[in-house]
Formats: structure tokens, sequence, C-alpha cells
């Protein structure tokens, strides 16, 4: 009787025990937790030895996962595991990229330059200076891109043992965040003077204006982010944006303005200055053009807001790099982007034509060409062809030293020639095509007479169509005192008979006005009395 009495006294005592462990199950069913797939040679027990903060809680995985065979669970079989019972370690931040001046201010520590492939700690401050940036990457995966003039400090950087799951809290007293969270269970947070926000597995940005420092923008290009407020909550969901004022709780969720519609630049970009040109989006007050080189590890190298929709420069290397282009609203929020890839291949740059001139019409068949030296140039190939396609060279001179060329006895005609840099075994591109048209100097008339007792007439060689003449006639041989300046259109002239000796000379004036040479002046007698 003394046994049963003893074991009815247990019983209530095994009774609290086993609803204190049910509640605890319960309370971490509530929570957040990871999912592991049993992999061959998996036990429940060297799990917990491996993941959890101690060997008690085999016993609580066991009763929230129903576990009723410990021993015979197949690969596959996938175990509820609450974060709240994962060992957790200090983890640290690798630093992918950096651009420009980034200080990095630990505790206790000056402030000194950041190196690429720098390890950050909790407790770590950066302070990214203007026209900068960096790309960090956490042990999760996580990255996160720190634009220009944006200050953060890492409250929190941890790990929940060798799970892939983070324990990320982070700071940002100003400036712009871009963060892809990969891993679905991982803590990312962002804290902002006005708001908070909290991710498990998405793509979001947050911006805190230099000049707004009380004011929190939030936009989410993929899954959910949960946005707290000091006077509210939020769940923003992608596709969507929101502004956040300290004290006041979230502005409702307006829809990310689309993607601008980019006019494709040709794969291979081979002139200065770039120039890239979109649609301009309704509802858009600015445009944020994000320049970077290939691939995830790139931080960008140009990050420009722009009030026009069309992007031109001339700062940037030759190299391969893609474009991102979004739309910003009356609100600051970022949209949705576009982005585009090409080669930009523009130097050695080209020299700058300066003669012939343009379209300009040239008088000797004796041509002078000349053009300007670019910047780290070693020499030019020039080229000089009667259509503007190039098909057939009249010239094709390579490896010239100089920045001058003369060509001798080129025909009558439209000529087309251009110019490109070379330096070592490099070509640059082509110049443009300059065009001129190359006509003969009008010769010089041979100009007879006739004269008798009343009358002078002077004659000479028609001329093409469209050519005209100019006579000039004077008392002096050096035509000072002119008698007669007339232009005609016919290759003849007549007059009285002059009663003392006069001088005369002609020019063939051609279509376009050029004048040419004087024909020898002659001298006409008065008849002899």
């Amino acid at each position: 009787m003394r046994g049963n009495a003893s074991s009815s006294r247990r019983l209530p005592y095994l009774a609290l025990i086993l609803c204190a462990g049910l509640q605890q199950v319960s309370a971490a069913e509530a929570g957040e937790e990871w999912l592991y797939s049993f992999q061959p040679g998996d036990n429940l027990w060297d799990l917990t030895d491996r993941f959890l903060i101690d060997q008690s809680y085999w016993n609580k995985l066991v009763r929230l996962n129903h576990v009723k065979r410990p021993r015979q669970m197949p690969p596959g079989t996938q175990v509820r595991i609450p974060l709240q019972w994962l060992k957790v370690e200090p983890a640290s931040v690798r630093v992918v990229d950096v651009r420009g001046e980034v200080l990095l201010v630990r505790p206790g520590e000056a402030g000194h330059s950041l190196d690429a492939q720098a390890q950050l700690k909790h407790g770590d401050r950066l302070e990214i200076g203007n026209d900068a940036s960096v790309l960090l990457e956490f042990a999760d995966g996580t990255r996160q891109l720190l634009g220009s003039n944006t200050e953060v400090e890492l409250l929190r950087i941890n790990r929940f043992s060798d799970t892939g799951i983070g324990d990320t809290t982070i700071r940002v007293l100003r400036g712009k965040t871009e963060n892809r969270v990969p891993t679905k269970g991982t803590r990312f947070e962002i804290r902002t003077p006005s708001a908070n926000t909290a991710v498990r597995g998405t793509r979001f940005r947050v911006k805190v204006p230099e000049a707004e420092q009380s004011r929190s923008q939030v936009e989410v290009v993929a899954g959910t982010v949960n946005v707290t407020g000091d006077a509210g909550k939020l769940v923003l969901a992608a596709g969507f944006g929101t502004v956040v004022d300290k004290g006041a709780a979230p502005a409702p969720a307006v829809r990310l303005l689309p993607a601008p519609s980019l006019v494709a630049p040709a794969n291979t970009m081979r002139r200065l200055p770039l120039e890239l040109r979109w649609a301009r989006v309704p509802g858009a007050k600015a445009y944020r053009v994000l320049v970077s080189h290939p691939g995830e590890n790139s931080v960008p190298v140009m990050d420009v807001r722009l009030t026009h929709h069309r992007f031109s420069t001339s700062s940037l290397p030759d190299g391969e790099y893609r474009v991102r282009v979004r739309a910003i609203d009356a609100a600051g929020l970022d949209g949705e982007e576009s982005e585009v890839g090409f080669l930009l291949d523009a130097r050695p740059l080209p020299p700058v034509a300066v003669m012939p001139p343009a379209g300009g019409t040239v008088r000797t068949t004796a041509v002078n060409f000349e053009w300007s030296t670019p910047p780290q140039v070693s020499g030019y190939h020039f080229q000089l062809s009667s259509d503007r396609q190039f098909k057939a060279l009249a010239a094709d001179e390579k490896n010239l030293g100089k920045t001058r060329l003369e060509l001798l006895s080129l025909q009558p005609g439209t000529w087309y020639w251009r110019v490109a840099s070379t330096f070592g075994d490099e070509q640059g591109p082509w110049g443009a095509v300059q065009a001129f048209v190359l006509k003969p100097e009008p010769e010089a008339p041979e100009v007879g007479f006739v004269a008798d007792k009343d009358k002078l007439q002077l004659y000479w060689q028609p001329g093409r169509p469209g050519q005209h003449y100019r006579l000039q006639i004077a008392e002096d041989e050096g035509f000072q005192t002119i008698l007669v300046d007339e232009v005609l259109s016919e290759s003849r002239w007549s007059s009285p008979r002059y009663p003392s000796p006069v001088h005369f000379r002609v020019r063939v004036i051609d279509d376009d006005g050029y004048a040419g040479a004087w024909s020898p002046a002659q001298t006409v007698f008065p008849e002899p009395e």
C-alpha cells in the first residue's frame, strides 16, 4: 500500500513535469524554426550533439517532432528545430569588394581604412565616404551592398552552429543599403533611427536620407519584409515600398515604379561618350543609374542620380559592364530595375579631324590631311576611299607617327577619310568619317582680242556650265585704277575702243563662287593716228 501511495503522490509531480515539458515544446512550436533533412548515417542523438545547446534537448526534439522510433529515421525525414534551441556562435563578415575611402572603426581603436578581404565582427562600424561603396558577405551567404555616404554598425553577428543560418542585426545611421538574404530561416534585421526591418530569405533595400535621418525608406524586391515603426507595423510584399518617420507607423505600402524601358545599346560600345537612354516612367521624379562590372562580387563603380532619362559618361575605362536603371518616385523610393550589359572598347581614343574641313571643297590635287593627338597614342592608321563604306581604298597608311599626311594627284570627286589611333599592337575605334569634294582649280583663260578704230572685243574659251567670268580693265599695269570690273555669264565682252592704253585680265568663277587665277594681263593701245 505504501508503494501505491508513493506512486500516487508522484503522479501529480510527474504530470507537472510533463505539462511543463509540453508547454515548452508548445512554445517552441510557436517560435522560429529550422527544418533539417536527415542524411544517410544521421541519428537524432548525433543531431542533438551537433546542433543543440546540450543533450537535454534530445527529449524535447523527440516530443516536438512526435518521433516514435528515434533509431529508425530514414534519410529525407525532416526534423523541426526551434532556433532558440540551437547553439549560437560568434561569426565574422567578409569584405568582398571595396571602392573608394571606407573607414573601419572598432571599439577602443582609432579608425583606419578598410582593406579588401578584411574580416569584420560584432561592434565594428563602417563609414563609407563620398563616391565609395563596399560589399559584405555574412556567414549564411547574405550579401549587403553599402552605398556612398553610408554609416552602419554591426550590432549582432552570430550564426546558429554550422546550420548555415545567421543571426544578424545591423544599425544603419545614414545612407543606403541593398540586401540579399538567400538562406531561408536566417535572421537578418536592420535598425534605423525610425524603423526596424526583419526578413528571412528575401531581397530588399533600406535607405536613410542624409538630409532626413529621422526617415527610413524600405523597398522590397523579392519575398516579404516585416517593417516596424515607433507606432505600428507593416508586412511589405515584393514590389512595394514604404516610408517610416520617427515616432510614426510605416506609411501604407505603395507599388514601386516599374523598370524603365531601356534602349538596348550595342554589345560592344566603341565610342565615347558612352550614352544610355530609356523611356520616361510616369510618376518618376528622378532616376538612379548604377554601373558595375559583371558578376556578384563587384560594387558599383558609379552610382548616379539623374533628373532626365539619359545617362552619358566618358570616365569609364574599357572593360565589361552591367548598368542598372531605376525610377525614383516622389517619396524617394527606388523602383524596379532594368539591367543591360555590354563591352566598352573605345580606347585608344580616335583623333579629331582638323583638315580638310568636313563637307568642304579642296581646290588642289595635292591634299593635306591633319588630325589631333589623343592621350596614350603611339601611332595612327589612315584610310581614304571614294565610298563611305571604305570598300575601295585609295590610301591605307598604317603606323603613321605624325598627325599630318599629304597625298598627291588625287582625282576630282567626293572623298571619304578616317583615322584610328594605335597604342602598341592595339588599334582603337575609327574616328568619324569625314567627307570633302575635290575640284580642280579653274584654269586661267587664254584671252584674245579684236580691235578696230571704233570697237574693242575680248573673247576666251567657254568654261563648264554654271561657271562665270570676272573681267577687269585698268589704266595701269598694277590694276590700281580700275575702269571696268564686271562679272559675265558669257565668254565674250565688247566696248568702244579706248583713246589711251588700257590693261585687261579675266578669271573664271566656279559654280560654288570659287575664283580661279587671273589670266596674264594684256595691253591694248589706241589706234595709231
